[in-house]
């Protein structure tokens, strides 16, 4: 009995590599990425300055991703973790409208920007050279610049974004001669950016969300 346990485990381990296989690699590439912002505040203080703040997202802008990525393929099926480097850029238009006779209104087109650590954790499956995948990425936040905070020069602004944050991603592939691949995606945020805006000593709520299409080619090592 013993004989034959090992004999199953002996086939099995010895089926299972030869019909998978085990590849990394690195990816660069380009993304675009754009905000779902749209918020108008109007609760001010009666001593405040304002009497509206409109915010609002404008035309996307590109960014790049830079890292690495492994792939475990069993009979066309695959998972695939990446570690990627984003440097995004999205702008906003911030309209302040004041409190005085002439109703005076100014507006302002700002840019703003992330940069972060994302890790995919992709499941596919490859037809040929094709390839579809889709499955959650995780972001965390390692520097931002707020477009709302700049629109505001000296006054006192503070965006508060989330250090981490949560998303999706679904795209099509192709690999050529074992060595290039190539993906396009479409990710979108499952969480906010941040939970408010501070303005003055008051908190607004603000809920501020990225999409981006990202395009990249590898190598496999």
């Amino acid at each position: 009995m013993k004989r034959l346990i090992l004999l199953a485990l002996l086939v099995g381990v010895f089926g299972f590599q030869s019909y998978s296989q085990l590849q990394f690699g690195a990816k660069a590439g380009l993304m675009t990425a754009s905000s779902n912002l749209d918020k108008n505040l109007t609760e001010f203080p009666t001593d405040s300055d304002y009497e509206e703040i409109k915010m609002e997202a404008q035309d996307a802008k590109a960014g790049f991703q830079a890292g690495f990525f492994g792939r475990l393929s069993i009979l066309g099926i695959y998972v695939q973790p990446e570690l990627m480097f984003s440097s995004t850029n999205s702008r906003v238009k911030v309209t302040k409208q004041y409190q005085s006779a002439t109703q005076e209104t100014k507006e302002f087109v700002k840019t703003q920007s992330f940069n972060k650590v994302d890790i995919p954790l992709l499941v596919g499956g490859k037809f040929g050279p094709l390839r579809i995948q889709g499955g959650p990425v995780g972001s965390f936040m390692l520097s931002e610049k707020s477009a709302i905070e700049a629109a505001f020069d000296e006054e006192t602004v503070n965006e508060k974004f989330n250090s981490a944050t949560w998303g999706y991603q679904v795209g099509v592939g192709a690999d050529f001669f074992n060595f290039l691949t190539l993906d396009i995606k479409y990710e979108g945020s499952l969480s906010k950016l941040g939970d408010n805006v501070t303005i003055g000593d008051k908190d607004y709520p603000l809920d501020s969300r990225t999409n981006q299409f990202i395009f990249t080619a590898g190598i496999f090592f």
